[in-house]
């Protein structure tokens, strides 16, 4: 009987327990990167000199003045296109005007060859930042430009935008002026021909006579276009002149130091989920089941509380007690055919929980009724004493053992002297061979050789099960040569953590070396799906009884 695995959510839906679960173990990065970006950026921006900005506005109106008489003196431009401002601001013509009347003013000539510089180097490369122009106008091309200008100093930014604005109105008003101008011209060529006829006819012909009377009427038009000419006006009007900014616009350190940060953070984010998403993970029973492999069992992720007094007296009630329950019953669903029943519990890498998941289920078994014997071979890294922590090492000898001798308590010991074998008893019905004090050299490798398949199966008599603990599969070979002794290996995962590649290549390693994998359990899962464990089974009341020889402790 295996645990009914947890309904695979939707593809099209986004599991925001996973997200924030893969952010949270992201959690020091992402909040190192925006930190070092907002510091960076803050740095940066108060080293930059400091830029202000000047506003001045006009007007386009209507010069209509509804009078006749003012409107046959007055002379005016059309209105400007959308868009013809900005490009006026832009052009040769009125950016040198703009230069020769900033070198009159009071600036520093430095500072002016400098804005002459920019405004030419703008001109060639198109990209204006000195000026600045927003027109808000209706259909009648009616309404406010507004003219912006940049410098390094308040002064500086004040008479750039006087200039400015008044080289676009003394350009509008030359656009006016152009009708007339060509008009007196005109004029002026015709007053010199008459001129030269009159001086080349007789004095007291007709045609003399008639000459000097055109002659008059030309002098008369040129003084109506002398009064137009001065009359002429454009339709920009100055409503409000610059005046010197207190503040700089650019840089703003804080605005830009939070902008990097806010970046920083959503860059970091992303590339973490994208980190995680293509390093894919084992987030619950649905990433294993393409693997074809059984789901013995899914044990939920503990909180800190509930391992105060360790963890196989936090398997005796709860959550835990349930899911290591159903992890017996499919183990024993798995095994049931053979005497002695040997089972290797191991992992891809370390710290993904198989010292406490054989631990548990030794526990769990052990409840039943049924005789365990649990081998810690993990000999670099031994854990199983401190998983049961027991008060006083109660020891008995193992079948083939001589009373007589000093007794050997640990699987290194054994190895040497195993006619002094003793176990550890932990539990009322499970037994312990301690790995012994960690070693690199020593005897790490008699795993692999037949002398300790052999003392396996002595010590194994009297046993129903025998649970093995054995090192990470990808970083020792040990589980490997262990195992084809056994009836295979239980494959421990850690949910949210391992990779769904190094699963895949454990069982990769596992078929090569012809070692069975019966089957995965998921280990630190943040929730279990099964619905059942909601209805209170294995409370405090219906717990198995705690070992009273147990002094449990935090794993």
């Amino acid at each position: 009987m295996q645990t009914p695995p947890s309904r695979a959510p939707n593809a099209d839906q986004i599991d925001l327990r996973q997200v924030f679960g893969t952010l949270r173990r992201y959690a020091p990065w992402l909040l190192l990167t925006p930190a070092l970006a907002a510091g960076g950026a803050y740095l940066l921006s108060r080293q930059q000199p400091p830029v202000y900005e000047a506003s001045a506005s006009v007007i386009a109106v209507d010069n209509d003045a509804q009078n006749s008489l003012i409107n046959n003196t007055l002379v005016t431009a059309p209105p400007l296109p959308q868009g013809a401002v900005e490009q006026v601001m832009h052009s040769r013509s009125v950016l040198n005007s703009v230069v020769g009347r900033l070198q009159k003013t009071d600036l520093d000539p430095a500072l002016v060859r400098g804005i002459a510089r920019d405004l030419t180097e703008e001109l060639a490369d198109n990209a204006f930042t000195r000026f600045k122009v927003r027109a808000r106008l209706d259909p009648q091309q009616r309404g406010v430009y507004e003219l912006r200008a940049r410098a390094e100093t308040p002064q500086a930014a004040q008479r750039l935008a006087e200039a400015g604005v008044e080289s676009l109105i003394a350009w509008d008003n030359n656009r006016a002026k152009q009708g007339v101008i060509r008009s007196r011209q005109s004029l002026q060529e015709q007053l010199a021909d008459l001129t030269a006829r009159i001086a080349a006819t007789p004095p007291s012909s007709l045609e003399r006579q008639s000459l000097i009377a055109a002659r008059g009427q030309v002098l008369q038009n040129l003084s109506q276009m002398a009064v137009l000419e001065t009359a002429a006006s454009g339709t920009l009007v100055l409503v409000a002149e610059p005046v010197a900014p207190r503040a700089p616009v650019s840089p703003r350190p804080l605005r830009n130091a939070a902008l990097a940060g806010l970046l920083a953070l959503f860059l970091s984010a992303a590339g973490a989920l994208l980190s995680d998403s293509l390093r894919r993970r084992v987030n619950g029973p649905e990433d294993l089941l393409p693997l074809g492999l059984p789901l013995l069992g899914q044990l939920p992720l503990l909180r800190r509380k509930n391992l105060g007094q360790g963890f196989v007296a936090a398997s005796h009630s709860g959550p835990l007690y349930e899911s290591v329950g159903f992890l017996r019953i499919n183990v024993q669903s798995l095994l049931q055919e053979g005497k002695h029943r040997r089972l290797v519990v191991s992992s891809a890498y370390p710290g993904e929980g198989k010292s406490s998941v054989t631990a548990a289920l030794a526990e769990s078994l052990g409840a039943s009724g049924l005789r365990v014997l649990v081998v810690d071979a993990d000999l670099r890294r031994p854990t199983q004493l401190k998983v049961w922590s027991p008060d006083r090492l109660a020891t008995h000898p193992l079948p083939g053992t001589d009373p007589a001798l000093p007794p050997a308590t640990t699987v290194s010991e054994m190895f040497l002297r195993p006619e002094a074998a003793h176990a550890t008893r932990v539990s009322p019905h499970v037994d312990l061979l301690p790995a012994g004090t960690p070693a690199r050299g020593g005897l790490p490798g008699i795993l692999n050789q037949a002398t300790f398949r052999a003392l396996l199966d002595r010590w194994a008599q009297g046993y129903d099960y025998v649970l093995i603990d054995s090192p990470p599969m990808l970083s020792l070979p040990d589980t490997l040569a262990v195992a084809p002794s056994t009836d295979g290996v239980l494959l421990v995962v850690e949910g949210a953590k391992t990779r769904l590649a190094d699963v895949e290549r454990t069982l990769e390693n596992a078929r090569v070396a012809n070692v069975r994998v019966l089957g995965i359990v998921v280990n630190k899962l943040a929730r279990v799906g099964s619905a059942y464990y909601s209805y209170g089974y294995g409370s405090e009341q219906a717990s198995p009884p705690a070992n009273p020889n147990l002094r449990a402790t935090r794993v």
